[in-house]
């Protein structure tokens, strides 16, 4: 089998070009004027939020120094199930400190501190973020208040990032809902402008513009109008569709991909039990979008 794998393409549209650009604006106001700013990136689930930071991450990687190890960007992943200690301990995780067991909270926030100044970061990215949204309203409280206390000890920029939820944990504490009035969303795309149906078109092309095998024209409305039923405009499930419609094509020995490869990878990938008139690449396909009780995109919305 030929390699191909769509998620190595980062496709700039433009709600990834502006989460990208809240960044650097953060970024470059820490370096210009020394204030620690604070920012919200919040989208569906699968939209690409993990996408950005990991792209902005990419272009300040870690370096081993003599005297130090140094982490411009840190990039953490909140817990799924998250407590203040939790969060504290992936921290030190990702700036390389093991916890020692038993440690109390405030002791591994003094840690914390001390390895941002001493590892020189600049910007903090917590992933997933809403994570503490869906804990008990306690938790929730904790954590806000911990997380404001710790904003005031650290010189570094912090960006919070996850579902519409998350902005749950800032509603808790009028100082952190201040301190994250930035908030920069990306969105599901939407075919339903002929903006957003050019975005829509063009991203999909990018995406599968180095596929080995000829597929259908994406720019054809009714393929796109397929491929947006089956996606829902979502970058995670238009790449499971790509790369699962090549892999079933190639592995029969197609000479092209056709729409029974991505009504299988439909199925593969996406909906295992969806009966022909919920397969968006089926004839029989009713042309409802798959968001009723039960279906793939159904309560996406936050």
């Amino acid at each position: 089998m030929k390699r191909f794998n769509v998620r190595k393409s980062i496709v700039e549209h433009p709600d990834f070009v502006a989460a990208l650009k809240s960044i650097e604006d953060v970024h470059q106001w820490l370096r210009e004027s020394g204030e620690a700013g604070c920012l919200a990136t919040i989208g569906e689930s699968g939209a690409g939020k993990s996408t950005v930071l990991e792209c902005y991450r990419a272009k300040f990687p870690v370096r081993e120094e003599v005297l130090r190890r140094h982490v411009p960007v840190l990039y953490v992943i909140v817990p799924a199930v998250p407590t203040v200690r939790s969060l504290a301990e992936a921290i030190l995780i990702a700036l390389g400190e093991i916890p020692q067991v038993g440690q109390s909270s405030a002791r591994l926030t003094e840690q914390i501190v001390k390895l941002v100044h001493g590892c020189g970061v600049e910007i903090i990215m917590l992933d997933e973020f809403q994570h503490f949204v869906e804990g008990d309203r306690r938790s929730l409280r904790q954590v806000a208040n911990w997380l404001k206390v710790l904003l005031d000890r650290l010189p570094a920029a912090v960006v919070l990032a996850g579902l519409p939820s998350l902005l749950g944990v800032l509603r808790v504490n009028g100082q952190l809902r201040r301190r994250f009035s930035r908030v920069t969303e990306i969105r599901r795309f939407d075919v339903n402008t002929q903006e957003g149906a050019q975005t829509f078109i063009g991203v999909m092309q990018a995406l599968a513009k180095d596929m080995p095998l000829p597929m259908m024209d994406i720019a054809d409305k009714r393929v796109a109008m397929k491929l947006y039923y089956a996606s829902a405009g979502l970058v995670d499930y238009m790449c499971k569709l790509l790369n699962g419609a090549y892999q079933i094509a190639e592995r029969r020995g197609a000479k092209a991909v056709a729409l029974h490869d991505f009504a299988a990878a439909f199925r593969v990938h996406i909906w295992k039990d969806a009966p022909p008139s919920r397969n968006p690449f089926d004839a029989k396909f009713n042309g409802v979008p798959l968001d009723q009780p039960g279906e793939p995109f159904a309560g996406d919305v936050q």
